[in-house]
């Protein structure tokens, strides 16, 4: 199965829960870029991956295995001999949502090649546990609004510009740019950021700045200084590195 890249349009920080931001963004499919995700036959292992140098058990693919067992406990007999095999295109630490979409597409892999027969609320239920982003993937939508920690998602009928991207060869950590946001910035005003919902991303685009779609771009830009020269022209995607504008 394909696990395709996301872009967020806009991203505002407007509350905490624990240790967890709520967002209100825009996140929409980027289906030219996607890594794969295979089962295999293997000897004596159980859900081992390979294909990634992350270590298994900070795997996302591992913890949406371990998050499935406790719905559907017998998943752990038909993953005995087989292995997870991942071939990987979505670079790392880019703000494309490459782990959670891994996670995602296991879960939904799982769910079609051992008959689990689990509808789409619980595989979004189980995605949640994996991380915030992780539900989107599972309802296949190529635009929605997403709320609170990721467990509200709206599809909207969008209209998205072609686009042009910047790949950076750098690696953004999801968790220190939160945490550097948290230390320095303000939250975004709830009302203000709840008007963006019903603006397409092509208004969004033409009407507000980078840093003024993106709440993390000032706080990625201080841990990642390479990306302060593209903060005028250049939009980021989610926690960063990741770049992109309209060609239009």
């Amino acid at each position: 199965m394909k696990a395709v890249a996301k872009i967020n349009i806009f991203l505002k920080i407007v509350g905490r829960r624990g240790n967890y931001h709520e967002l209100v963004s825009r996140f929409v499919r980027y289906e030219e870029l996607y890594d794969e995700i295979f089962l295999e036959e293997a000897e004596g292992g159980e859900c081992e991956i390979v294909g990634m140098d992350i270590e298994q058990k900070n795997n996302t693919i591992y913890k949406a295995y371990e998050a499935l067992q406790k719905v559907a406990p017998q998943i752990k007999d038909f993953m005995q001999n087989r292995r997870v095999r991942v071939i990987k295109r979505i670079p790392e630490g880019a703000g494309l949502g490459g782990g959670s979409s891994d996670a995602a597409t296991f879960l939904q892999l799982l769910n079609q090649e051992a008959e689990l027969n689990l509808d789409i609320q619980t595989l979004a239920k189980i995605a949640l546990e994996v991380g915030a982003d992780v539900p989107f993937f599972i309802y296949g939508y190529k635009a929605a609004n997403v709320e609170g920690i990721g467990e509200v998602i709206e599809p909207f009928e969008d209209d998205i510009p072609a686009l042009e991207f910047k790949l950076m060869n750098l690696h953004c950590n999801t968790a220190k740019v939160y945490g550097n946001f948290r230390k320095h910035a303000h939250l975004s005003d709830k009302a203000e950021a709840q008007k963006l919902k019903n603006m397409s991303s092509k208004e969004i685009l033409a009407n507000l700045s980078p840093l003024q779609a993106n709440d993390l771009y000032q706080s990625a830009a201080m841990l990642c200084p390479e990306l302060r020269p593209f903060a005028k022209n250049w939009y980021l995607s989610g926690s960063g590195s990741t770049l992109f504008r309209s060609k239009e």
